[in-house]
């Protein structure tokens, strides 16, 4: 995974219905659409009026908001976190995803596999230096 923290970028900030505002790169992928969390699009082909996902933390569970408002800033910080046993990230209470929908589903089956691996062998600093 990515993670560059003093890196800058330009940044999308996606403001929603569920008062929260994610800021990430125009390439970054989270999901979108009427279900969560099949269909993932680029941050730069999001509109205003397009579903994204929330976490309400209380529940423990996630629910629709609208993209209300779209702006363009600098940031710090580039990352790009894939999760040991694939999945969403969440990020800024907002549900994410680090890369394309075929690539999360591999994570979930091939990434445990590959953590063993590279722990049984001691070459897990090698993997993470060419990922």
């Amino acid at each position: 995974s990515i993670a560059k923290p003093q890196a800058t970028a330009a940044f999308v900030a996606l403001a929603t219905s569920a008062n929260r505002t994610l800021a990430l790169t125009p390439e970054h992928h989270l999901p979108v659409g009427q279900a969560c969390c099949s269909r993932l699009q680029k941050a730069k082909d999001v509109r205003v009026g397009d579903t994204v996902w929330a976490v309400d933390e209380q529940r423990r569970a996630i629910h629709p908001a609208k993209v209300t408002a779209i702006s363009k800033a600098p940031g710090h910080g580039l990352h790009s976190p894939v999760l040991t046993h694939g999945g969403f990230p969440v990020v800024d209470g907002l549900v994410t995803s680090f890369d394309r929908i075929e690539y999360v589903a591999l994570a979930a089956y091939a990434l445990p596999a590959a953590l063993a691996a590279c722990k049984a062998t001691g070459t897990c600093g090698m993997l993470l230096r060419h990922s």
